[in-house]
């Protein structure tokens, strides 16, 4: 009989501990809040533009990624800056110009973006 108690009452603290800190982990565990409103491209590369909607103002560019048309390959960004407005239904337009640099090889490249964002948003 104090088998049976002893594996309750180890059942239960474990249980107990487990919900505890679970909760805890999983308040931790941060969220991507960055959504994909869609893509410019010109002859060279591939520009993918994201806003986070979480917060009030969605007109900030929160990320762009760049991929190289030849190879595929994801550029590794330097620096970015621009704002959008909605533009048609879920599509956005660059507001005045958007700048983005990244490294392509170990050159530094600069672009000015204006202009249509293509595709529309993705949830």
């Amino acid at each position: 009989m104090n088998k049976r108690v002893l594996y309750l009452l180890f059942f239960v603290v474990v249980v107990a501990v487990s919900s505890i800190f679970g909760k805890g982990a999983d308040a931790k565990i941060a969220k991507a809040t960055f959504t994909e409103i869609g893509f410019q491209k010109d002859a060279s590369y591939y520009y993918t533009f994201y806003i986070n909607l979480s917060k009030e103002e969605v007109t900030s560019l929160a990320y762009i990624q760049v991929q190289n048309n030849a190879t595929g390959q994801l550029l590794k960004l330097d620096n970015f800056k621009g704002d959008v407005a909605y533009w048609k239904g879920s599509q956005f337009m660059i507001k005045d110009t958007a700048t983005v640099s990244f490294f392509d090889g170990d050159k530094l490249v600069t672009k000015k973006l204006i202009g249509v964002i293509e595709g529309g948003m993705k949830m």
